[in-house]
């Protein structure tokens, strides 16, 4: 069953399977808790359920489908850009009096459902109040405040809960085969999200970026100005590897397909949608390559504020990088590794926005540098 593919929510996902199950379930949910604890599996798990007579096999045709979101009667809507605009919402009131091509329900699954714009939030509103009985809504949100009120009324609302630390190493030992160590770097880089520390651990050029942008950190305060926007076009460099892992499962996946449909070509109505989902994820993955390279600056910078302050090593997330965080810790104050992280943070921030990746790179390095270069014969001082 596709209902056990979600890890640290047991009670949660039990009382959407009763509700479910019982045929009494909502016309429109509102899925909510922090990033990475699974409410986008969930939506999907929900969506399956819904169209699959055994309630999410996951083995079934429909079943299949959906997960690859592919199925022509399960819609998905996220961000285009920064938003969720109108026009994104405008098609709704006639696609959810359509006949359903092959479901026995019409699910529409709003991602970052907090990203809508006042005129989108309006807009989906009028066709929450009355929709088809046939017809579900999953919202998903990772920042419930900024959902309209209104539209939080209309929905049946789900928390989920921050996954614990050790459950996260725990599934990742048992699922990936990591040691204790390896398992624990992944979910301490991923700040306890399971979906970027399974992506961090299956993905070697993950590990690799995470080398080199630790390296780039503890070389910095000896660059010259010249040198940092060049450093900048290589961070780039390294957010942009991973997309070649993904372009190469996506490959294999057409294949599956066109395997699975015995035939040279999938049907064109497959394709497209196929096509859209995969555009999505790699628009995605670059966005989230981003801010994990600033949660790798983050946790150096973290480790050396935790070792100055408290000393105790056991709390870094780096800890095969020790003897290099120890160092740092002795050549830098505390108010100027803040300061570092303020800088850090504020770029994170800028992400909401179209931002230029590689000129915020470049302005975040530039005040790095300004806070903690020193004289090169600080390093030979006794």
């Amino acid at each position: 069953m596709l209902w056990s593919s979600i890890v640290g929510q047991k009670d949660t996902i039990d009382k959407i399977y009763r509700t479910l199950q019982s045929g009494e379930g909502s016309h429109a949910w509102l899925l909510a808790g922090p990033r990475g604890v699974g409410k986008h599996t969930t939506a999907k798990v929900m969506a399956a359920a819904l169209n699959c007579e055994e309630g999410g096999c996951g083995q079934c045709l429909s079943c299949r489908k959906v997960i690859r979101e592919i199925h022509p009667d399960v819609l998905f809507i996220e961000p285009e850009g920064n938003f969720i605009v109108i026009e994104q919402i405008e098609q709704l009131p006639t696609y959810v009096l359509l006949n359903n091509f092959e479901g026995k329900t019409k699910v529409i699954i709003i991602d970052d459902a907090d990203r809508l714009t006042p005129e989108a939030s309006n807009k989906l509103l009028k066709t929450l109040e009355e929709p088809p009985p046939d017809v579900v809504f999953i919202l998903v949100t990772s920042n419930l405040e900024a959902v309209l009120e209104t539209i939080i009324s209309r929905c049946s609302l789900v928390k989920f809960k921050p996954i614990p630390l050790l459950e996260v190493i725990g599934f990742l030992m048992n699922k990936y085969n990591l040691s204790y160590d390896e398992a624990s770097l992944a979910a301490k880089l991923s700040r306890g999200i399971l979906e970027s520390a399974i992506s961090f651990a299956s993905s070697p050029a993950k590990k690799e970026r995470r080398s080199t942008v630790l390296q780039t950190i503890q070389e910095i305060d000896r660059m010259d100005l010249a040198s940092l926007s060049f450093i900048a076009e290589n961070l780039i460099e390294e957010i942009k590897k991973p997309l070649d892992e993904l372009k190469l499962r996506h490959k294999g996946e057409l294949q599956d397909l066109k395997e699975q449909y015995g035939l040279k070509d999938i049907p064109a109505h497959v394709r497209k949608r196929l096509e859209q989902r995969q555009k999505r994820e790699l628009s995605r993955e670059e966005h989230q390559g981003f801010e994990e390279v600033l949660n790798i600056l983050i946790s150096w910078f973290r480790d050396i504020i935790l070792l100055k302050e408290t000393d105790r090593e056991d709390l870094l997330t780096n800890q095969d990088l020790i003897l290099a965080v120890k160092e740092f810790a002795d050549l830098f104050a505390s108010e100027d590794v803040f300061r570092c992280l303020q800088a850090i943070e504020e770029t994170k921030q800028s992400l909401r926005f179209n931002v230029n990746m590689q000129l915020a790179l470049e302005t975040m390095l530039l005040k790095i540098h300004e806070i903690i270069s020193i004289p090169e014969d600080a390093y030979f001082r006794g």
